[in-house]
């Protein structure tokens, strides 16, 4: 070892104080409307100019507690100026979208016609269309709207999502050419007739669109020449995916993934094994990549001799074609900065720039684009910078003291970006990834021998489909190494350790944060000797303990672990669906809608031993609700169906199961259920002459009791907790029902209506009183579901709040003493990829 861990670089961070000032202008400007953004920046640019005056006027000797008093003028100003900076971009992007009308028309109900060019690929999604057929999730950049009956179009520059059905990539075709017949790649336009939906004020993505109709499904336009430029790079995505199917193991699905960013061939089964095992990082475009493809084209050019003033122009070209290659979407774009500003730093050749590069690089990323503050992506890759460039040299030269080079450096880069992202990732996360460093270890040395000659071959797979075939062919080895390890460390136990919501989980996390800045203290200052090595050992264990064992055990004094004998009613994670279990015996229950995949329907009744269905609700004909009745099928033995739908619509027509009992629906039908889990039930809507399937929703009240309960209290048999479901209905005729009293009053669990969408409305809410409320929802889901207004709502009613996404299948007891339920969450099993 060369150098003592005192005698590391030091670190340049004059830029510091200006990149917290400016992400926090950024996180929260975002939100603001473009009056405060605008005036907050004229108060800040205000403070700018008196600080400059104040700049002017003081001597340059005069110190404040040993600190320049220009320079901390400068420091000011520079504040000042960046955070006035971001809010006005923000401001501007903003106020285009006002001005061009599109913000008025994303709020209106009113479909309009759009130019769309879409940015990225489509990506499957596990919840499909009210007609039950597949669809897919698209970015794209609305170039321009016209209102119904307008005669011109409005230029507007504005990122949206597009739900379309699910295309057979077919070659594109004329102006008439529809999108279910033509190529969904990137830079391709296309024009229709679409539903906006609004999203979140903080968003970037300004809409959700889909087709208005089947008419409304967007045809393709002529090229243009951003499309046949776009059009030849995705002819080498394609290309490289196919070469990549002839390699070894899993690589056909990695290898697309690592080299392009591109996971639409990977299967369910190894994209939870990447996330577990904490390698998913390697199969998103990221800075790493951008850093390995510029490292590689210096360290040609050096070794062909190419003079030194040609490197940096060859270098930015390198980067921009890498950056086509894998498309110029905005995470892109940043993981280009920030593999950009790392290489310069290596090719400087002084450690000292790489954090003030780092600063640079946040600086100039948040003015290019403020919404980088808020998304998960950036912060992780900021944390995971900071964390190698602060801490990662002196760890390694702190490891060395005990282990070999080729060990101490990728256990110090690991260790130092893992222990900077976690406090990150812990409110993201489903868990702790356990196993993550030990597995970075061993697949990072093998990123660059898939990355370099797979982008080599990528660039060159159509022009030479010989040479880069025998190059996939060899990096295949080393991608399936890195599959084989991410499934190895997701197979182990605890490899993803629970991690508890709520304060407790924050407690936590701010016992882990504490832990990690004492650690990352003692490494930048270099007093890591005697005692100093024990208090880097006993910070790192107790944040270990800290983050791993509280939280498996709070995760199962919160919600418990596995199934409780008397559990009585079950929501079950069927994704973007709905499906409630209610037990009626030992093995037997009232099922609720069946989700929307047959599988996951199968698997809850499963994991609940329920074997006999003695009825099966199903409350409207949306896909979502009754596409997983197979499964339902397949599980159990099912007595009666009994469903509401729009008129001429029956599941069993729908679905082509065998015959069985089968009824409509109908208000003020009611059953009683006695043995050892009584429960009565009754219908309170089950219209069919709504134009919306939603508003025919069968809604349905079970009286649940228990004869041990305590006479009066909640459960008892003179007092039953109440459920109330609301299958989809929405807002209008839920309020046309309050007004007739045709609702309970006030119920215990409330089964929120629409997957708690806005459009379910509040006055609900306000009626029945809910002491729980529980959501079926998709994790990621398109829709916005559930709504920030529901939530809020439920929070203020003091409500409990179940979500599928969050907590996964949770069954409810009824407590012992009566008045409440005790919630149990079940594991999570694997399920299809979204």
């Amino acid at each position: 070892m060369s150098r003592s861990i005192k005698e590391a670089q030091p670190l340049d961070l004059r830029l510091l104080p200006a990149v917290l000032v400016l992400w926090p202008a950024a996180f929260f400007g975002v939100g603001l409307t473009v009056t405060a953004l605008r005036v907050t920046a004229t108060v800040l640019v205000l403070a700018a100019a008196l600080g400059i005056g104040c700049w002017l006027l003081t001597s340059a000797r005069r110190r404040l507690r040993g600190i320049s008093v220009r320079s901390l003028l400068a420091h000011s100003v520079l504040c000042a100026g960046v955070a006035a900076a971001v809010l006005l971009t923000v401001a501007n992007t903003k106020d285009g979208w006002v001005q061009s009308g599109w913000a008025d028309a994303v709020a209106s109900d009113v479909p309009v016609e759009v130019t769309l060019r879409i940015t990225g690929d489509a990506q499957p999604l596990q919840s499909r269309g009210f007609d039950g057929t597949d669809q897919v999730r698209l970015p794209v950049r609305v170039l321009s709207y016209r209102s119904p009956g307008g005669e011109t179009f409005t230029a507007v520059g504005a990122e949206a999502v597009a739900i379309l059905p699910a295309q057979n990539h077919a070659s594109a075709g004329s102006e008439s050419t529809t999108a279910a017949q033509a190529p969904l790649e990137a830079g391709s336009r296309y024009r229709g007739l679409m539903q906006a939906g609004q999203t979140a004020s903080t968003d970037r993505v300004t809409a959700v669109l889909r087709p208005f109709g089947s008419e409304g499904i967007p045809r393709q336009l002529e090229p243009d020449l951003w499309s046949e430029v776009m059009d030849r790079f995705n002819g080498l995505r394609q290309a490289t995916a196919e070469q990549s199917q002839h390699t070894l193991g899993e690589a056909p699905a990695l290898l697309p993934g690592v080299i392009l960013g591109d996971r639409s061939g990977q299967g369910a089964e190894l994209t939870d094994a990447m996330r577990i095992s904490g390698l998913t990082h390697m199969t998103v475009v990221s800075g790493t990549h951008c850093a390995l493809v510029m490292g590689a084209l210096l360290g040609l050019m050096r070794i062909t001799g190419v003079p030194r003033w040609w490197i940096p122009p060859v270098l930015l070209a390198g980067l921009a074609t890498f950056v086509m290659l894998v498309q110029p979407a905005p995470s892109v774009i940043r993981a280009a900065v920030m593999g950009g500003i790392g290489a310069l730093a290596v090719f400087a050749g002084r450690g000292r720039t790489s954090s003030a590069l780092l600063c640079l690089c946040v600086v100039l990323l948040l003015l290019y684009d403020p919404w980088f503050a808020r998304e998960a992506a950036f912060q992780l890759s900021v944390a995971a910078t900071a964390g190698i460039v602060l801490v990662g040299a002196r760890l390694n030269l702190y490891f060395q003291r005990w282990l070999p080079g080729f060990i101490a450096a990728p256990l110090a880069l690991a260790s130092s970006a893992q222990l900077f992202v976690t406090p990150v990732l812990l409110p993201l996360a489903e868990g702790i990834t356990l196993y993550s460093i030990p597995a970075n270890i061993l697949a990072g040395p093998l990123l660059p021998l898939v990355t370099v000659p797979g982008t080599a071959a990528a660039v060159i797979s159509t022009a030479l489909p010989w040479v880069s075939q025998a190059l996939l062919w060899l990096a295949g080895f080393p991608a399936a190494a890195i599959a084989l390890i991410g499934h190895s460390a997701a197979a182990l136990p605890q490899a993803l350790a629970p991690w508890p919501q709520g304060v407790l989980g924050w407690v936590l996390a701010g016992i882990y944060t504490a832990a990690a800045v004492l650690i990352c203290r003692a490494v930048i200052t270099g007093s890591l000797g005697g005692r100093g090595q024990r208090l880097l050992l006993s910070c790192t264990a107790g944040g270990l303990i800290a983050v791993v064992v509280p939280g498996q055990m709070l995760m199962a004094g919160i919600l418990g672990r596995g199934l409780p004998e008397d559990w009585r009613l079950a929501l079950c994670d069927v994704g973007q669906g709905h499906m409630l279990v209610i037990r009626t015996a030992e093995q037997s229950g009232i099922v609720v809608d069946a989700g929307q995949e047959p599988a996951e329907a199968q698997r809850c009744l499963n994991q609940l031993a329920v074997e006999q269905v003695q009825i099966l609700m199903i409350t409207h004909d949306h896909a979502d609700h009754y596409g997983g009745t197979p499964g339902v099928l397949a599980a159990a033995d099912v007595e009666t169906v009994l469903y509401s739908a729009s008129a001429g619509w029956a599941p069993s027509e729908a679905l082509e199961f065998e015959e069985l009992p089968e009824l409509r629906a109908e208000v003020g039908q009611e059953g009683i259920h006695e043995g050892q889990y009584p429960l009565s039930w009754e219908i309170w809507a089950a219209a069919d002459w709504y134009p919306n399937p939603n508003d025919n929703s069968l809604v349905v009240s079970f009286d649940l009791w228990d004869a041990k309960t305590p006479v009066g209290a909640v459960g008892s048999a003179n007092n039953p907790l109440r459920l109330l479901a609301m299958g989809d209905l929405e807002e209008e005729v839920t309020g046309l029902m309050i007004t007739r009293d045709a609702l309970p009053a006030e119920v215990d669990v409330l089964k929120v209506s629409h997957h708690g969408a806005a459009n379910g409305g509040t006055e609900i809410l306000e009626r029945t009183q809910p002491t729980v409320a529980l959501i079926g929802v998709g994790e990621d889901n398109t829709y916005g579901h559930p709504a920030a207004e529901i939530l809020e709502s439920l929070e203020a009613l003091g409500a409990g709040v179940y979500r599928t996404d969050l907590h996964g299948t949770v069954v409810f007891s009824l407590a012992a003493e009566g008045g409440e339920l005790t919630p149990r969450r079940l594991p999570r099993t694997k399920r299809r990829a979204a």
